[in-house]
């Protein structure tokens, strides 16, 4: 994560000091961008319960890894100092690995999910020369389309093992900064964060049948983003 935001600084202070003086962009101005999404997941879950056993024993958890991907979006300047924005991205995938008893385990899933976030921003002026910041509430829907265990994880749950996890809804908050290079060009960075909280369930299928255990994930990801936009 360190190496990721020191690019992102590096490459801001570059824009900085090679951009030219430019104004906000007119109301009605439409700007797209590319560029590169870190996120950074904070995941916090509790100890794996249900079955008719203690599997495999108490204060067994798991941890969701971090992940960076491709970011692209869209934003709309419906007044002078307000904009509205629609965050997307190549579906990250996640690593999940064992936590406490299970620490020593390594990978035992692996989760991909399109996190599609709608925010409202408001624009701060020129604070100093040629940095125009901004900040953002918004919405956040994560779905979660790809959900494998590894053989590692089951081998740990006994059998062949099915997982899923509920989609999520929850609040989302941004604070960046565009840099312009002319009227049609810019830099953009930000850092957000989004309430993404999911139960993860498990089904594997033993010599008695299928055990389910469950927990509940808050995910707490950081996203630190770095992009190009094109505004017309």
């Amino acid at each position: 994560m360190k190496k990721n935001i020191t690019l992102i600084l590096a490459a801001s202070l570059m824009a900085l000091a090679g951009a030219a003086r430019a104004e906000e962009p007119a109301v009605g101005t439409h700007t797209v961008y590319l560029g590169l999404a870190h996120i950074d997941v904070n995941s916090k879950a509790g100890p794996l319960e249900g079955g008719s056993r203690q599997f495999p024993a108490p204060g067994a958890q798991i941890r969701v890894g971090d992940a960076t991907t491709t970011g692209f979006g869209y934003t709309y300047r419906f007044l002078p100092r307000w904009s509205g924005e629609v965050a997307l991205g190549i579906p990250p995938s996640h690593k999940i690995y064992g936590n406490g008893v299970l620490a020593n385990a390594g990978q035992i899933a692996v989760v991909r999910q399109m996190p599609p976030t709608v925010f409202v921003n408001y624009h701060l002026g020129e604070w100093i020369p040629k940095v125009h910041p901004f900040v953002g509430v918004g919405v956040n829907y994560t779905y979660f389309e790809k959900k494998r265990s590894t053989p590692t994880g089951d081998a740990i749950s006994g059998g062949p093992t099915r997982i899923t996890l509920e989609n999520s809804w929850g609040a989302a908050a941004h604070a960046g900064f565009t840099v312009a290079y002319t009227k049609q060009w810019s830099l953009n960075a930000t850092v957000a964060y989004a309430d993404v909280r999911s139960k993860m369930r498990s089904y594997t299928t033993t010599k008695d049948g299928v055990e389910e255990l469950h927990t509940d994930i808050n995910f707490r990801p950081v996203v630190y983003t770095l992009s190009l936009g094109y505004s017309f």
